[in-house]
């Protein structure tokens, strides 16, 4: 939900406004933000004084009597290959720092080793300590693939080292910074040495490249309302960075900070943290990467480790329910019980799958019932009535709920006399006057008599009927300086707020309900929000097609710091006008993204209101989506196991091809999809950098060879969308939502290519509702196969290690359908489970060239099929075009102008490129002359002028480019 009261004011104050500030009760000025002055000066810790090592803990005492400890966490273990290694920092005088903390899961190193499939084994024997007139030596062997410590004596240093290779090293060492009143706050800080081939990712939700090596970023959580591509800060900054060489940094400290990640200094990647006494931080470490040995062969897994490693310390996602992975449909807002039964009526009676519908504010009665936590009566009479005919046709009901209470709330003189909010200098209840909405106070979420009332609220509607929560403002979006609450004042506990929130949802509602998995969308959080069941989404994003391009790195960035289901407001949320165009490539981006729930404000967010072909080309992606569940649900049951993200960038498993380091365009959805979502307004035909190995079309099958770029069409109603060669999909049919699909049957396809012998997917099924499944082992893991000699092609549905009992409604009996495109011929015979199968169990499509088998299976069986005499057809004499696209003409900056505009272009393949302006009759007014001396974007100004400078007359224009157009509005 946006800054409501900036809705009045023109579009620089939208852009400009500093939400962190506000006036206190009785007008007094804001506080100086601090970000806004410089840099207290850097004080060394010392030089190396004396050391003590006991068991695996290396205690450092330096010449400032500082203290300076490393230990490791965890090592490899069974199923696991991640460790960790935590380096603390204190002053003298200063107390150890605590073990505990608001993101930590894993507050102890690990102790004890289990031989069960887990995630860190114990680090059990004693390492050796080598003392050197210069250095410390701690050796780990025999431990295997732990890394060694080196501590340089003077200046003292800290290094970690992979066999003969130095994994990180300190610069500058760790320090401190002493503010004086010119200064922002001192602090603690480390800096490390950089490679300078290495790129650097993570540190949460940016509108940034993926890669973010080379700039400076703030760790301060902020919303900024209406925001574009390019904007560094915004709602949900961590404290966590990854490096393509196999290692990850996350520091333990939830105060205002920032990355430096080589902006000062190229080589050096600095970390501050404000007025910390004390620093934590760990080391996450993975395989060192490695070029690939083959075109089919997958590198090293650096960042899957690392991040098993962080998901460790810090907790993975539960399960969701099903439901969360089927169309959310959302606005701002359905005010009516009317109209909220009424948009799912539209969308299933349009043939729309949907599985929830989630209320804004007006469920309570608008902004001035913020923290009233009751229904509206006049608008909502009977909610528990209408919460149960949605949930009976398959639609859950999601509630907004806000951290502040109105002075116009039911409920203000209750927080305000229990003490449940935040307190001015005096212990007072402090009045935000300058919120958006009018004045209100702000909850205290680290106050447990706050925690308790506000799960009294929660439980209570819960118990109504509602299915999932939605936590917006949680920034929190407005929230003075020189407020106080139980953790300390604003910046200290300011990007720990929203977690402190969310723990008090999750941490109730699974101590009360164990087996009832939480649905919670939220806006903002901090390191290991994903424990607390959190769906975040990217904020209040500008409805454009700039704010459109922001959305795939913001998704790939959240996802490489742990947080695996970020997504959007799907078809963007303010400001920009109604584009049918922009709605339709959004809506087919978010489709094949983690979570999908178109969104807005003063523009339709729901596919029903929108005219032919746009309509049916968002549905047919909406069903695609709810087809691939079988793929989505078992990508979201790695993300639980082993931290990794549904969406991932395109050298997740190639870190060292340097063409995939930095792709902001296209993903990988999960291993075996990749999506190339088109970002250009009027873009018909857009380049696919493809990983090793062999890609297939997912629609035909068509091989498609990989390491190289190609050009893929792109016509409206499609995306390129294609396959790992030798993937085997698992499929659903698809039914009104995910409770209503129909269970007795699963397809399976399988891309066969040339070259791809042997083959392994996975498919993970559970009753999508019970958050026991896993302990209790309520499941079942199979294995999917396809080995294929030549002489036979054996597919085989198979038990996994681990493969669990099974699962409450599980189907006693259904067909797997496999489903093999590119077919020359039908076998000549074919066994199932060893027994002749009937010719009848298969058809053969001779115009489609695709074959389909149906094999019975029983609950719990193996599907073991042999397929003899099939030929596949050879790659096509004639290959489509693939060529490159070597420029591409994207969207312009103003639509209507008066005085002048810009265009964006992108130059793939160097050389002379000419921008024409053309009037309504085609007539050339203007040529503009594109950069095309490199590869990159760039923009080019039109300053509404014709080649002889005169003004051109009103009217419409057009920009044309290598047969791309982009239209505008002259304005006189």
């Amino acid at each position: 939900m946006p800054l409501h009261v900036t809705r009045l004011l023109p579009l620089l104050l939208l852009t400009t406004a500093a939400p962190a500030l506000a006036q206190r009760e009785g007008g007094a000025p804001p506080t100086t933000d601090p970000f806004q002055r410089p840099e207290a000066p850097i004080s060394s810790i010392g030089n190396y004084q004396s050391h003590a090592l006991q068991g695996r803990v290396l205690t450092i005492r330096t010449t400032s009597g500082a203290t300076v400890r490393v230990q490791p966490w965890f090592a490899p273990g069974a199923g696991f290959s991640g460790e960790a290694y935590r380096v603390d920092f204190y002053p003298s005088g200063s107390p150890a720092p605590r073990d505990s903390s608001v993101s930590l899961r894993l507050q102890r190193p690990i102790t004890a080793f289990s031989s069960a499939p887990g995630r860190g084994q114990a680090i059990t024997q004693q390492p050796k300590l080598q003392q050197l007139a210069t250095a410390l030596r701690v050796n780990p062997q025999p431990l295997g693939g732990l890394l060694e410590v080196v501590v340089q004596k003077n200046p003292l240093r800290i290094s970690f080292m992979r066999g003969a290779d130095t994994l990180l090293a300190d610069a500058g060492g760790l320090y401190t910074r002493q503010a004086n009143l010119a200064t922002a706050a001192g602090g603690a800080g480390v800096s490390f040495r950089l490679s300078s081939t290495e790129h650097l990712y993570g540190t949460g939700s940016r509108a940034l490249p993926v890669d973010r090596r080379g700039r400076k970023l703030a760790l301060y959580n902020v919303a900024h309302y209406a925001y574009q591509n390019g904007d560094p800060q915004l709602n949900t900054t961590l404290p966590v960075v990854l490096s393509s060489r196999g290692y990850g940094l996350f520091f333990d400290n939830h105060a205002p900070g920032t990355f430096d990640l080589g902006a000062t200094e190229p080589n050096v990647l600095r970390y501050d943290g404000e007025g910390l006494e004390q620093l934590t931080y760990y080391l996450l470490v993975g395989e060192a990467p490695r070029p690939n040995q083959g075109a089919a062969d997958v590198e090293s897994q650096p960042f899957q480790q690392v991040l098993e490693a962080y998901t460790t310390l810090t907790g993975t996602q539960p399960l969701p329910p099903r439901w969360a992975l089927g169309l959310i449909q959302s606005r701002f807002g359905y005010r009516t019980q009317a109209e909220t039964e009424g948009i799912a009526q539209k969308m299933r009676a349009a043939n729309f799958p949907i599985d929830g519908v989630v209320l804004d504010l007006y469920w309570f009665g608008g902004t001035k019932r913020q923290g009233d936590f009751a229904w509206d009566a006049p608008n909502f009479p009977n909610p528990m009535r209408m919460m149960r005919r949605l949930d009976s046709v398959g639609v859950k009901t999601i509630l907004i709920s806000e951290p502040y209470v109105m002075r116009t709330s039911r409920n203000d003189a209750l927080v305000r006399s229990r003490g449940l909010v935040g307190r001015d200098q005096k212990g007072q209840p402090y009045t935000v006057e300058s919120f958006w909405a009018g004045p209100a106070t702000l909850l205290d979420m680290f106050r447990p008599a706050t925690r308790q009332w506000m799960w009294e609220q929660y439980d209570r509607l819960k118990r109504d009927g509602v299915g999932g929560w939605w936590f917006d403002l949680g920034e929190p979006e407005n929230q003075p300086f020189d407020m106080v609450y139980d953790g300390g004042p604003t910046r200290q506990i300011h990007n720990a707020y929203g977690q402190a929130w969310a723990s008090i949802l999750s941490e109730n509602h699974y101590a009360k309900y164990p087996t009832e998995r939480l649905f919670l969308l939220a806006r903002s959080g901090w390191a290991g929000m994903q424990r607390h069941s959190i769906f975040p989404w990217s904020g209040d994003i500008n409805r454009s097609w700039s704010g459109y391009q922001a959305q795939v790195p913001i998704m790939l960035g959240m996802g490489l710091s742990g947080v695996g289901y970020m997504h959007s407001d799907a078809g963007g949320f303010c400001v920009g006008p109604y584009d049918a165009e922009l709605y339709t490539r959004w809506l087919q981006h978010s489709s094949l993204s983690p979570i999908l729930r178109p969104h807005g404000e003063g523009v339709p967010p729901e596919p029903v209101y929108y005219p032919e072909p746009y309509q049916s080309t968002v549905r047919r992606y909406v069903r695609l989506r709810y087809s691939l569940l079988p793929y989505l649900y078992t990508l979201a049951h790695d993300n639980t196991i082993t931290g990794a993200p549904l969406a991932r960038p395109m050298n997740y498993e190639h870190p060292t091809d340097e063409r995939l380091a930095n792709l902001n365009d296209q993903y990988l959805l999960g291993r075996d999809l990749l999506v190339a979502p088109v970002t250009q307004p009027g873009q018909r035909r857009r380049n696919v950098v493809l990983p090793p190995g062999t890609w297939a079309d997912y629609r035909t099958g068509a091989p498609v060879r990989g390491g190289q770029t190609i050009g893929a069409a792109s016509p409206l109603g499609e995306i390129p969308l294609l396959v790992r060669a030798g993937a085997l999909l698992p499929l659903a049919p698809v039914g009104l939502n995910t409770t209503q699909a129909p269970t007795d049957t699963l397809y399976v396809r399988y891309y066969a290519a040339p070259g791809v012998k042997f083959s392994e997917s996975k498919l993970y099924e559970d009753d999508g509702k019970n958050a026991q499944a896993l302990a209790a082992e309520q499941y079942r893991r199979w294995a999917l196969r396809a080995n294929n000699t030549g002489a036979e092609l054996q597919l085989t549905l198979g038990q996994e290690l681990y493969p669990g009992k099974g699962y409450p409604n599980e189907p006693a009996r259904r067909t797997v359908q496999w489903w093999i495109p590119r077919v020359a011929a039908a076998p000549a015979s074919a066994t199932l489970n060893g027994q002749p199968l009937a010719s009848s169990a298969w058809q053969y499509d001779v115009a489609t060239r695709t074959l389909r088998i149906n094999t019975p299976q029983a609950r719990g069986q193996n599907v073991e099929l042999a397929l003899r005499g099939l030929r596949l057809l050879p790659a096509e004499a004639v290959q489509p075009d693939r060529a490159p696209v070597a420029f591409t003409l994207g969207a312009v900056a103003d639509r209507s102008t008066n005085s002048g505009t810009e265009v964006q272009y992108q130059v793939h393949r160097p050389g002379q490129y000419n921008v024409q302006v053309r009037n309504a009759t085609g007539k050339v007014v203007r040529t503009l002359a594109a950069n095309g001396t490199t590869p990159g974007e760039r923009t080019l100004r039109w300053d509404t002028q014709n080649d002889q400078k005169q003004p051109v007359p009103a009217g419409v224009y057009y920009f044309e480019a290598q047969g791309q157009r982009q239209r505008i509005l002259v304005m006189r």
